[in-house]
């Protein structure tokens, strides 16, 4: 007689919604956390996130904002419904929307849609504010989805249909090779954030890293591996603006460094 495959009973989240690091995990980490780096959750109105990623994506047809709000409820219902899982749900999340498409080169699509994109969203909503991008050497044929971060699940979904999700910065003070290395051991639905997720996050929140009393983290956009070793892209405030660029990582880990989980539905 055939058994069924063992259930986790442990949390892969705390009570703060950070995931917790694996027990064999090699790669640089803080396995405790004093979150002194943090992101408040921004207000969620699926109507208002719906109507700005069509706009500045130019997203037209496909899905309602009905269905758009439905299927993202689904996602967290089905987090919370397992206990090892359910505590991702309360933390920082937001919901977002992609486009069908597919594209020849992503450096290139993310430079020129989605960078753009986030750029007028934060104009719109934060007018006295500026995002800057401060990577003026240009994005195409430069980057590439690292292996194992299963990024490329989400490249394929949309090649499909539009996409639906939910973006957690949840792997605060990893390492970018320990949040890949985190993600061999997470459930198959959680996939690594790379660049068109991030930036349909902050289309969706421009002011996910914008605080007046504290100090946000920079966010990694872990699942692409840049044009040399150990080089990365990432969004970070800068006051109370928004930036893009690109350092040397080294393989180490700061503070003040979070890269992101998706999940779709």
């Amino acid at each position: 007689m055939e058994h069924e495959p063992a259930v986790s009973v442990f949390p892969l989240f705390d009570e703060h919604g950070r995931c917790i690091p694996s027990s064999g995990l090699a790669a640089a980490v803080h396995r405790k956390t004093r979150r002194y780096f943090s992101i408040v959750q921004p207000e969620i109105s699926y109507g208002d996130i719906y109507a700005r990623t069509r706009k500045f994506l130019g997203i037209s047809g496909g899905m309602s904002a009905e269905a758009f709000e439905q299927r993202a409820e689904a996602i967290l219902q089905n987090l919370r419904s397992d206990s090892a899982t359910k505590g991702i749900a309360d933390g920082v999340r937001i919901p977002f929307l992609l486009p069908k498409v597919a594209y020849a080169d992503y450096g290139e699509a993310l430079e020129s849609t989605y960078l753009k994109a986030v750029h007028e969203s934060f104009d719109d909503k934060l007018p006295q504010y500026g995002f800057i991008n401060h990577h003026k050497d240009g994005l195409a044929g430069k980057l590439s989805i690292a292996p194992g971060s299963r990024h490329e699940r989400l490249v394929d979904a949309m090649q499909q249909d539009q996409v639906v999700g939910y973006y957690f910065p949840c792997l605060s003070e990893y390492s970018v090779p320990a949040a890949i290395e985190q993600i061999s051991s997470m459930p198959e639905r959680f996939l690594l954030a790379g660049g068109f997720d991030t930036c349909a996050a902050l289309i969706a929140a421009p002011d996910l890293l914008l605080r007046t009393d504290g100090y946000p983290p920079l966010l990694w956009l872990a699942a692409l591996s840049g044009e040399k070793d150990q080089v990365g892209y990432h969004f970070e405030s800068y006051g109370y603006n928004l930036t893009f660029n690109r350092r040397v990582h080294f393989n180490q880990v700061a503070e003040y460094w979070a890269s992101g989980l998706v999940v779709l539905g």
